[in-house]
């Protein structure tokens, strides 16, 4: 009997971790390892139930299939349905299917699409196998458990009432284990089946969180180009058409030592204009980032603060152009956000040009920043979710603040449109 029992045990077990991507059925569909334990745990009696209806389905789906052939495409669809609802008496996630686009109906080619067919197989097939086994475990269970309700209800404590007891349980926990490495072995493959498509939705919903993410970083830095525009360049090419026309008017005027003080000055607003240039440019693309490499750029950004920074740099993988950039607008708004904000009076700057590229910032400032949405810090990190990054601020009150960002390295270039 114990042989019966590991074996069913291993073979179940077999089947939910031949995948070791499917984390969440190994975790949730993992047996007690005391078998009396099975008695009071919800997983052999939601095995059970999973079974029964199993049972109900799967007869269901072949008498469906059979009274109407045709109509197969239309049963397979309904049947992966059913069990992406069903994995959830097991306690597992709902299995969600693929958005559609345009209209599509269930008797097209839907129904042997997802997996959809082959989970109807399933669902036949181990509707058939927990038919047997059910039944005959449900005679013993019923058998076994009168005969020990009748020796327990005559108050007669005998071997024959130890024994109907012992039989009851024993029965009751082989039963208990059969069900569940059968609801087991039909959950992981119906799992296996339906899951890559239920992921793939995922991965759907998360790029078109990040393609709208994206486009609102590049509308707010359109924004910012135009502000630095209109408060930089702009002003200082008003100062020198004014300054052009005090010239002329100095030089109608025969004021030759005029028109050569506005003339200066009008030299001094071109380059000024110049110079708001230079730093509206460097805030779209650094020609240092192209030139010598995200290291050489922050080694760049850092000499320009107006505190101390310590920039230690290790690796040599070089990271693509979307995560050069994403990197280097993180640490430029860090240096900024520590300038205004914090009252910092060093900067540590740790690049690592690994695979994946890892970026931390320090300050030893007051601390309290915030990743408030639309503003800073809070645009750089959507940008670098776009390109496959995470970020993470720590900021106590009372400081230190800590940025820290991990990308993948290399990581897709950017579109040429929103770059």
């Amino acid at each position: 009997m114990p042989g019966l029992l590991s074996g069913v045990v291993g073979a179940a077990r077999v089947a939910i971790v031949s995948d070791p991507s499917q984390q969440d059925v190994r975790v949730i569909l993992t047996p007690p390892r005391n078998p009396l334990r099975m008695l009071i745990s919800p997983l052999g009696w939601r095995a059970v139930l999973y079974c029964a209806t199993a049972i109900a389905v799967g007869l269901s789906a072949l008498l469906a299939a059979v009274v109407g052939f045709f109509m197969l495409p239309l049963v397979a669809w309904a049947t992966a349905n059913v069990e992406r609802a069903r994995v959830m008496v097991l306690g597992l996630p709902r299995l969600t299917p693929l958005p559609r686009s345009g209209v599509r109906h269930p008797w097209d080619t839907q129904g042997f699409g997802e997996g959809n067919l082959a989970v109807w197989g399933l669902t036949v097939l181990f509707g058939l196998l927990d038919l047997i086994p059910g039944l005959i475990l449900s005679a013993l269970v019923l058998g076994t458990g009168q005969w020990a309700w009748h020796r327990v209800n005559t108050f007669s404590l005998t071997m024959d009432t130890v024994w109907a007891i012992t039989s009851f349980l024993v029965i009751l926990v082989i039963g208990l284990y059969i069900g569940w490495a059968l609801a087991a072995a039909q959950a992981t493959l119906v799992d296996q089946q339906l899951r890559p498509y239920s992921e793939l939705n995922r991965k759907v919903d998360e790029l078109r969180e990040s393609r709208r993410e994206l486009v609102d970083v590049f509308a707010q830095e359109r924004r910012r180009i135009e502000r630095d525009l209109h408060d930089g360049a702009q002003q200082h090419l008003v100062l020198l058409s004014l300054h052009l026309g005090e010239a002329e008017y100095a030089l109608d005027q025969g004021k030759t030592a005029e028109a050569k003080q506005a003339l200066a000055a009008a030299q001094s607003s071109v380059e000024a204009a110049m110079v708001a240039l230079r730093e509206t440019v460097r805030g779209i693309h650094p020609q240092i980032l192209s030139d010598r490499g995200l290291a050489a750029a922050v080694h760049e950004l850092a000499s320009r603060q107006p505190v101390a920074v310590d920039v230690v740099v290790s690796g040599q993988d070089e990271p693509g152009e979307a995560v050069a950039l994403a990197a280097y607008y993180l640490v430029s708004e860090a240096f900024t956000n520590a300038a205004k904000h914090s009252r910092a009076t060093r900067l540590r700057v740790e690049l690592r040009l690994t695979d994946p590229l890892e970026l931390e910032v320090f300050d030893d400032g007051v601390g309290g920043a915030q990743v408030v949405a639309g503003h800073g810090l809070s645009g750089l990190m959507e940008r670098a979710q776009a390109v496959g990054g995470q970020c993470w601020l720590t900021s106590p009150i009372g400081g230190p603040t800590h940025l820290r960002a991990v990308f993948p390295n290399p990581a897709p270039e950017l579109p040429t449109d929103l770059r």
